[in-house]
């Protein structure tokens, strides 16, 4: 039951993006580098932005107008080492948050909603 109300707490925050106005300012590379961070949760100063795309992606459902897709090229762990691999990020926007992304997690059995915003750094609902 907990993970229902999980994923219907994901589904409304996601409709709520979904009916968003349009962005006030596009997401430029400082600001994609900054998200990453977050989003990786280890700092990396040798993040380079390949590029920025912009489109559209249905989420649970819904179509989200307001996306970034960001080609980035920083270290990783693998095998115990750190290696520097492409990895692509998907970045929505709302009023509230800016240009965020946002994952859900399980952790200890309930499921969490990590947000992380350009407007409000880490955003943890549990």
């Amino acid at each position: 039951m907990n993970s229902l109300h999980s994923l219907i707490g994901a589904a409304v925050l996601a409709a709520g993006v979904c009916w968003a106005g349009e962005p006030t300012h596009d997401l430029n590379k400082e600001s994609a580098v900054k998200l990453i961070n977050l989003l990786i949760d280890d700092y990396q100063e040798r993040i380079e932005i390949v590029l920025i795309s912009e489109g559209s992606k249905v989420i649970n459902g819904l179509e989200e107008k307001n996306v970034r897709r960001v080609m980035a090229i920083h270290p990783v762990p693998e095998k115990g080492k750190r290696v520097r691999r492409v990895q692509c990020y998907d970045f929505q926007w709302n009023d509230e948050f800016g240009w965020y992304c946002l994952e859900t997690r399980e952790e200890r059995g309930v499921d969490v909603v990590y947000i992380f915003s350009e407007l409000k750094g880490e955003v943890v609902v549990k």
